[in-house]
């Protein structure tokens, strides 16, 4: 019975244990690629909020110009209205 048991391990490791370390490898193997692919998602991640949040504050300023400028061309037609106005106003 012994025979038996001695042959049977023989076999396991000459014919599996092989496959198993190999298995084990590529395993290892894909783990340190994941951890790879991660670590560039991670990298192109933070470059991406980084470019939105520079555009985000590029907008802001850009909508602020805008802002000033429509108020500055608002003034500047109110104000003839208002000095017209008051030159209505005078004569009723």
């Amino acid at each position: 019975m012994t025979d038996y048991v001695q042959g049977l391990r023989q076999v396991i490791q000459d014919l599996v244990a092989p496959d198993l370390k190999a298995i084990s490898a590529r395993q290892e193997a894909l783990k340190e690629q994941l951890a790879t692919i991660q670590k560039q998602m991670e990298v192109q991640h933070d470059a991406t909020v980084k470019t939105i949040e520079a555009f985000r504050a590029e907008m802001r300023s850009e909508f602020a110009a805008l802002r000033a400028n429509n108020q500055l061309e608002v003034l500047r037609q109110v104000v003839p209205l208002s000095e017209r106005l008051a030159v209505v106003e005078k004569k009723a």
